[in-house]
């Protein structure tokens, strides 16, 4: 089964959820079978030979939160013979009917009255009320029996009112999963509870070479760090956690998850108050953000002639604006308190107007905006982040659909996974160029145009395909110069993260003077924030007409 050949099954199917699955898994047994051990493939196609309502049970489980399960709550109307579903995967190994349990993972599993009879029965002597909240009732049941080994349920409990039965496959459909999307914040449902095939995606053809995991020594790094990861939030000590950090790797996209973590164990050392461990962790990770948060750390804790030389360096080294204006905070600070000179660059001034309108009994003010500037020479449209971020899309399409490897992992995927990650530039230097290359070119238009009636529809992360009318874009096309367009998509570029919002409410288009300008609205008790006066200065800076807006209302 090639990657592109998956297709989603129709809600009417009543067993759609397991449609889709088993595409997923025979997939993965094809697609990665040299990345899985030859018990894992059996375990694999042994599923896909059970009986359609065992493999519906499991995959219902596998879509659930957690590995232990009460009995009396897996009820689904295709699976009618439940017990002697649950018989048939137990005897192939997927599910395990007599799990030992410890009395936490009871307590989860078990409604408040439950609990309160298992607290009588395990600790007679106790003396509850029938009022006492499962809260303490589970803090009394844990704190006594904690270290007791985890055993049967019958055991713990021999008249409990319900069983529990264990997933035992859970490790290996996490491996499929972040095999399938890559990542592990996905879940099943996502792909196997929707139907797909109400969107259209790109077709991006794979290549050996692109296939993002090339061995499974990399999938096994990817699960160690999201395990890591989660031991951290659940609250372990994070210098015991940070012996187990591993390595760099060739991979760059699977390095720039392990730069993430890094980073995230940092965030956590600093949250439990290890300072110098925060610091460490902060410039292992070589993240931007960890930059700027080693320097807001020095800030409560070193000298300030320290803090102010470093923020020097790190400001001259910054590439992504919005830090540096972190930065530049830190300088000014640290600066005063030094005793310090450092002079920044005078920042543009921004054109302010400001209007009095009728407020009205509906709508928001920019289209309140749009009604009182509007006349037959000047028409006024809501913008915002979808123009051109559309624009930049459509222009750069073949680069956003290009098959880099760690960029696309299944055929539903509206962009590339690495789309705001640092090396996204860098991966695609050649057909960014040829983007930029062709806005210098008479067809760019054309292209554009094209592409807009070839692509309307396809799911992209960059486009509102509502907000991108083919008359406006003709109109906008028509106005506003080449040198504007490449200013704003080199913008972009330098964080397509945090640049793809912030731009300016509004544009107007002037056809009787062939003019545009771009208008920021803010209404009463509103303020500019810091990235939308990095767009303003950008576009400035750069000879787009921007400017704000301030409106008030008329007093009545």
């Amino acid at each position: 089964m090639n990657v592109n050949s998956v297709t989603s099954t129709s809600l009417d199917d009543p067993l759609y959820y397991l449609r889709n699955a088993q595409q997923i898994i025979q997939l993965c047994l094809e697609q990665y079978s040299d990345l899985l051990l030859q018990d894992e493939i059996q375990s694999l196609q042994q599923l896909l030979s059970l009986d359609t309502q065992a493999q519906a049970l499991l995959i219902r489980m596998v879509m659930r939160k957690g590995l232990l399960f009460r009995k009396d709550k897996l009820h689904y109307s295709e699976v009618p013979n439940l017990d002697d579903a649950i018989c048939t995967l137990t005897e192939t190994g997927y599910l395990d009917h007599q799990p030992h349990i410890s009395i936490s993972s009871l307590c989860d599993l078990s409604r408040r009255e439950e609990c309160l009879k298992l607290a009588l029965h395990l600790l007679p002597e106790l003396v509850l009320s029938g009022s006492t909240r499962k809260t303490d009732i589970v803090a009394l049941l844990v704190s006594t029996l904690e270290d007791d080994q985890p055993k049967e349920i019958l055991e713990w409990w021999p008249n409990s009112p319900y069983t529990i039965i264990e997933l035992c496959c859970g490790d290996l459909f996490d491996r499929l999963r972040l095999m399938f999307f890559g990542n592990l914040y996905q879940s099943w449902s996502e792909f196997v509870l929707t139907e797909l095939g109400l969107q259209r995606f790109e077709k991006v053809m794979l290549t050996p070479e692109s296939r993002p995991f090339q061995s499974r020594s990399e999938v096994d790094l990817y699960l160690s760090l999201n395990t890591l990861q989660q031991r951290a939030i659940d609250g372990e000590q994070i210098d015991l956690l940070a012996q187990y950090i591993p390595s760099p790797v060739e991979c760059s996209w699977i390095d720039y998850r392990r730069r993430k973590v890094i980073f995230q164990l940092g965030r956590e050392a600093e949250r439990q108050k290890q300072t110098d461990l925060a610091l460490q962790l902060f410039q292992q990770s070589q993240h931007q953000e960890a930059q700027l948060r080693a320097l807001r750390v020095l800030e409560k804790t070193a000298p300030a002639t320290q803090v102010f030389t470093l923020a020097k360096e790190t400001h001259s080294s910054i590439t992504k604006p919005e830090i540096r204006v972190g930065v530049e905070r830190i300088l000014k600070r640290s600066a005063v308190k030094a005793g310090a000179v450092f002079k920044f660059p005078e920042s543009i001034k921004i054109p302010i107007e400001s209007l009095e309108l009728k407020k009205p009994e509906q709508g928001r003010v920019e289209q309140a905006v749009i009604s009182h500037l509007s006349n037959q020479d000047k028409q006024l449209f809501h913008v915002e982040n979808q123009l051109f971020t559309g624009l930049f899309a459509l222009l750069f399409w073949p680069a956003l659909f290009a098959p880099i490897r760690g960029a696309f992992f299944n055929p539903f995927q509206s962009g590339p996974a690495d789309l705001y990650r640092p090396t996204f530039c860098e991966e695609r230097t050649d057909l960014l160029n040829q983007g930029f290359d062709l806005l210098q070119s008479d067809n760019y238009v054309d292209v554009i145009l094209d592409r807009l009636r070839q692509k309307q529809g396809i799911s992209c992360s960059l486009i509102h395909w509502p907000s991108l009318d083919h008359t406006l874009i003709e109109q906008v096309l028509a106005l506003i110069p080449t040198m504007h367009l490449e200013a704003v998509f080199r913008h972009l570029l330098l964080d397509l993260r945090n640049h793809r919002r912030g731009m300016p409410d509004l544009i107007e288009l002037n056809q009787a003077t062939g003019q545009y300008r771009l208008i920021e609205v803010k209404g009463p008790g509103d303020r500019l924030q810091d990235h939308q006066m990095l767009w303003l200065e950008v576009m400035l800076n750069n000879g787009i007409p921007a400017s704000v807006l301030k409106v008030s209302w008329i007093a009545t």
